[in-house]
Order: C-alpha cells, then sequence, then structure tokens
C-alpha cells in the first residue's frame, strides 16, 4: 500500500507533480511551459529530498543553476544568490565562481542595517534573514550593530515590523535571525503571547491577531516557525493537520489558499515543512 501523508494525501502525487515541472535545461518551474527559475529548483529539490526521492537529470540542474551566476561571483540578487547556493550544496556541487567578494559584500551590508527590500517581498526582514544563511560559516563582525537593527523592528505588542506595522511573516524572519545570531528569545513573552493571538483554534494562523481568518499556507508555515524558535509546539496541532489537507490540488501540488488557485512549488513546500514541524513536534 502507498504511503499517505495525512489520510488523503499521496507521496506519489507530489513526486510527479514536481518531475513533470522539470524543464530540458535542467531546470524546474511551478507552470509548465514556462522558463526555469532558481526559486523553483531550490523548492523542487527541497521537496524530493523531504520525500527521499534523487532528482531526475541532476546534472543538467547542476549546469542550470550554475550558469546563473555572474563571472565576478554574484549574483541578480540575494535571494538567486541563496537559492542557487543551497540547491547546489543538496546537490553535492558548488558555484562556478568564488563567491567570497560577494559574501563580503552582503557581510558589510548587513553590519550596517542595510536591506534592499522588493514591495512584493513577505517580510522587510526576509533578505536579511537569507543573507545570514548565506553567511553562517562567516566570522561574527559587525554581529551587534545587526541584532540592535532587529531589535529595533521590534514593537510594544512584541511583534516585528518598521513603524509599527508587523507581519507574522516578520516575526518568523526576526526571531530565526536574532537565533542564527545566538542571541536568546526566550524571554521574548510578549512576541509568544502576539504568536498565540494569531493561531487559530480551527487550524492555521492570521497574519496579525487584529486580522480576518483568511487561511494561506504561508501564515502557518510562519506562524509554526515561528513558534519553533521558541522551543514549543503549537497549541492546536490535530487541526493544522487537517488544514493541510484542504490546500492540496488533483494534480499533487498545495496552493497558497484552500478555496482555490494554481499549486506551486513554494506552497507545496510550506505544505511539507508543516507537516514535518507538526508530526515531529
Amino acid at each position: 500500500m502507498e504511503p499517505m501523508l495525512d489520510g488523503r494525501i499521496k507521496l506519489s502525487s507530489i513526486v510527479t507533480y514536481i518531475q513533470n515541472r522539470q524543464n530540458e535545461n535542467g531546470g524546474y518551474t511551478f507552470a509548465q511551459w514556462t522558463e526555469s527559475s532558481a526559486e523553483d529548483t531550490y523548492f523542487a529539490i527541497r521537496i524530493l529530498e523531504m520525500l527521499k526521492t534523487e532528482p531526475q537529470r541532476k546534472g543538467d540542474t547542476i549546469r542550470f543553476l550554475r550558469g546563473l551566476q555572474h563571472s565576478d561571483g554574484g549574483y541578480d540578487s540575494i535571494k538567486v544568490a541563496y537559492y542557487c547556493k543551497n540547491t547546489l550544496s543538496t546537490l553535492r556541487s558548488a558555484p562556478r565562481f568564488d563567491m567570497r567578494n560577494y559574501l563580503y559584500s552582503l557581510h558589510a551590508g548587513l553590519a550596517f542595517g542595510r536591506s534592499v527590500v522588493n514591495i512584493e517581498t513577505s517580510s522587510e526582514l526576509e533578505n536579511m534573514f537569507l543573507t545570514l544563511c548565506l553567511l553562517r560559516r562567516m566570522d561574527k563582525t559587525g554581529s551587534g550593530d545587526i541584532v540592535k537593527f532587529i531589535l529595533g523592528r521590534r514593537n510594544k505588542d512584541g511583534s516585528f515590523g518598521k513603524s509599527g506595522y508587523s507581519r507574522l511573516a516578520s516575526v518568523h524572519y526576526a526571531l530565526a535571525s536574532l537565533g542564527a545570531l545566538g542571541y536568546d528569545v526566550q524571554s521574548f513573552d510578549r512576541t509568544l503571547k502576539w504568536l498565540r493571538y494569531c493561531e487559530l483554534p480551527a487550524g492555521g494562523f492570521t497574519t496579525t491577531p487584529r486580522d480576518t481568518a483568511y487561511l494561506v499556507i504561508d501564515e502557518l508555515y510562519h506562524g509554526l516557525n515561528a513558534l519553533r524558535c521558541f522551543e514549543i509546539d503549537p497549541l492546536y496541532s490535530s487541526a493544522h493537520l487537517q488544514l493541510l489537507n484542504r490546500f492540496q490540488n488533483g494534480n499533487g501540488g498545495f496552493r497558497r489558499s484552500i478555496f482555490l488557485g494554481i499549486s506551486t512549488f513554494e506552497s507545496t513546500f510550506y505544505a511539507l515543512t508543516c507537516l514535518g514541524l507538526l508530526k515531529n513536534g
């Protein structure tokens, strides 16, 4: 009998969805007949890894990712650098060119709290978190300034966000970034209380305690990961597990909303990550 994730979700349907979205150049795309991207390739390889499935045509995938790096070692964005470097590492390969100068430039930018944020990003702190992940093996010079910058985004209610505007994603990235810098967040009682107000008894999280319960998988992902930073379990694990089934489409992938939408690799990765957090918590 085929193993299932939680009652109704079959492993093979997710694997087939991912494998059917690999392009000729070895990269992946969540939508058929569109160009490969570093982001979709990252999520595709991570999903296959989570499902213990060997990627097809790994050599082509490696060549695609290595081709996205500039000759000076840099990338078009921090996100592209993060996706390429981590995916290549998973495939037991490395970037084509030396990244040290590029990483040093990122390190210098962080030390002064500089961060260029796209308006469509999930959080003003997302790029900082990704940068810290890229720099995790470098020295901690300037880490005090980075901690100060992040704490400067903490609001009176314990949430994080510039000018008092907070989102669940920002709380997740703030806590994870502080943890990566060795800062203990266990005393952030107001932040934990804020998170608890976002968690819904029927399953899922809202982006802030004041939001209506329009359920998207992003918030479940950010909420569970934020609680993980406190090393505590969610209050409504069973409800969250039941909710996950409602995000899956017929092609095996997961959509962002419980109501409608096409499958994406990002939402599918979020779903599998949430499942792991809930079942291993």
